[in-house]
């Protein structure tokens, strides 16, 4: 049983070092190598295109994540009992794990928000070829817009990374 639980903790990290790698990955290497590109579409294409696939792979980290994060809080005596009575949240173990449960929902929703609304959208516009006068404007908008949403979810992810060091 033990090695079962240490495999569950092994793919667990894995899935994470995949989504927030990634995450941390395309900020901080791609992006900015990306806006030296000229022209400038080479670069976006390029980060549309693998934005694209690490929106795939992302979500199954995501999915794998959930799975193994259940499992191991289970491994670690989470009840459905001591959420419901709320004896879980007495304890520093369960105080950082909800803090971390709480940040991990607020990356779902923005991945969720930056890889099906806005990363789509902009796209879009991007590849209209429209020529609106207000377009360029449109684009900046939405590209400023997705990179800040991009950013605090790495910062997220940073500190759902120090609520997991915590509850080792």
């Amino acid at each position: 049983m033990r090695h079962l639980n240490e495999f569950i903790v092994f793919i667990h990290v894995l899935s994470a070092i995949i989504w927030l790698g990634g995450i941390l990955f395309i900020a901080i290497v791609m992006v900015p190598t990306l806006r030296k590109f000229e022209p400038q579409e080479y670069g976006t294409k390029i980060l549309s295109s693998s934005g694209l696939r690490f929106r795939t792979v992302s979500w199954i980290a995501i999915l794998i994540l959930l799975l193994t994060g259940m499992l191991n809080a289970i491994n670690r005596g989470v009840t459905v009992h001591s959420i419901s009575t709320g004896s879980l949240f007495l304890s520093h173990f369960g105080k950082i794990l909800t803090l971390k449960v709480v940040l991990v929902v607020l990356m779902l929703v923005l991945s969720a928000i930056h890889d099906f609304f806005l990363g789509p959208k902009l796209a879009q516009l991007i590849d209209s070829g429209e020529s609106i006068p207000t377009l360029p404007s449109r684009i900046k908008k939405y590209r400023r817009f997705v990179s800040w949403i991009a950013r605090i979810n790495a910062f997220l992810g940073l500190l759902v990374l120090a609520c997991a060091v915590m509850l080792s």
